[in-house]
């Protein structure tokens, strides 16, 4: 057929991580450290509130910004967890964070309006923004790190510039935004009226205590909080998450629920209630005994990484070697069967590193980083 396709499509490629991904699915045998899969099952009781749903043929139409009693749920949860404050009807049941942002920035984006992308980031904001027909402006705070610099970011704000994504703790580097980079960001989003999309889906995956910018009362207006029940309950699958925003904002989003997916199926729903209240600290400990041997093995090897303060990922320095990201995973897969993903996915500053993931089996993944340190140290570029 002859007919024009979408220009916006046509322009983009799909996911670097889903791409290097499936070329490792093609090398048998290769140990994957890629995904942000956790490397748990979902908890029973989470899944028994499910069937029971189904049993009780919980599976009509449902209202298209969720459940009221998961809405009212979610509130709870984030006044105990966080001091936040929000009523049922500013909050929006998605299909997972993804969903959440996709929403959000439809919302409340115009054509030409400018996002800001604080890399390193997760490879969906800046189709996402793209979508919209807005203009993603990429600002690395990698060599900062992974900090605010306030004159820096001052630099990227036009009369354009609409909103700013916020990723803490950060997914590639584990890295939480202080307490100072977030009183820069307040600062910056009140001064300029700015909303700023806290993607915060690895608040309950932290190793230490930290301040999160979705705490701050004086720009309430200005956040729109994004969450997911994926990665903290180990339910990638079940694709659930919500949005929580001031009033206007919130009704803006759920019309593109509505339009965009009328809703999540309510079986999902009751299951995600199940989960606000299950206890999955053990998970934590699990991923952070794992960020913690993982580190001392590659700080025995003589192996620069970034250390995580959060999530499940750990970013490992291969600037010693005479690569390019691409070409170290590639490498790396066919030789030493380790599936990672290459930095420069995440922001082109990047390609310095490589994400590895902490959720999987330590007594699988322990023996693949000393595989990546053995083949950092054989391909390390002499310097003369």
């Amino acid at each position: 057929m002859n007919h024009v396709l979408n220009e916006i499509l046509l322009n983009m490629d799909l996911s670097g991580i889903r791409r290097f991904s499936e070329e490792a699915n093609q090398v048998e045998g290769a140990i994957r450290l890629t995904i942000g899969e956790p490397m748990f099952d979902t908890p029973q009781s989470i899944k028994q509130a499910a069937i029971d749903a189904l049993v009780a043929n919980d599976t009509h139409y449902p209202f298209a910004q969720g459940l009221l009693s998961l809405r009212k749920a979610c509130c709870e949860f984030e006044k105990k967890t966080q001091d936040l404050d929000y009523e049922p009807s500013e909050v929006i049941i998605t299909q997972g964070a993804t969903g959440g942002l996709f929403t959000a920035i439809n919302a409340i984006c115009r054509p030409t309006d400018e996002v800001i992308i604080l890399l390193p980031a997760f490879t969906i904001y800046k189709p996402i923004v793209e979508f919209a027909d807005a203009i993603p402006v990429l600002v690395d705070i990698s060599e900062d790190d992974f900090q605010i610099n306030e004159q820096k970011l001052r630099s990227y704000i036009t009369p354009k510039t609409k909103a700013i994504i916020v990723n803490s703790p950060n997914n590639p580097s584990g890295i939480n935004l202080s307490r100072q980079s977030n009183d820069i960001l307040e600062k910056i989003v009140k001064e300029h009226d700015l909303y700023v999309l806290c993607d915060d889906v690895y608040n309950q995956l932290i190793f230490e205590e930290t301040d999160f910018l979705v705490r701050r009362k004086s720009i309430r207006k200005n956040i729109i909080y994004i969450q997911s029940f994926s990665k903290p309950y180990a339910m990638t699958g079940w694709r659930v998450g919500y949005v929580m925003a001031d009033q206007p904002v919130a009704t803006e989003i759920a019309k593109v629920q509505s339009y965009g997916t009328s809703g999540v199926p309510p079986f999902i729903q009751q299951a995600a209630i199940a989960a606000l209240s299950t206890d999955v600290s053990d998970m934590l400990v699990q991923y952070e005994s794992n960020m913690i041997l993982v580190s001392e093995l590659l700080t025995k090897r003589g192996i620069p990484f970034v250390k995580p303060q959060g999530a499940f990922y750990l970013l490992v320095d291969i600037s010693q070697c005479n690569m390019d990201s691409w070409t170290f995973a590639r490498k790396l897969l066919h030789t030493e069967k380790v599936a990672v993903i290459p930095g420069e996915v995440f922001g082109t500053l990047m390609d310095r590193y490589v994400r590895t993931s902490l959720a999987t089996d330590i007594k699988i993944s322990l023996p693949a980083f000393d595989k990546i340190a053995d083949f950092i140290v054989n391909n390390r570029q002499t310097v003369e």
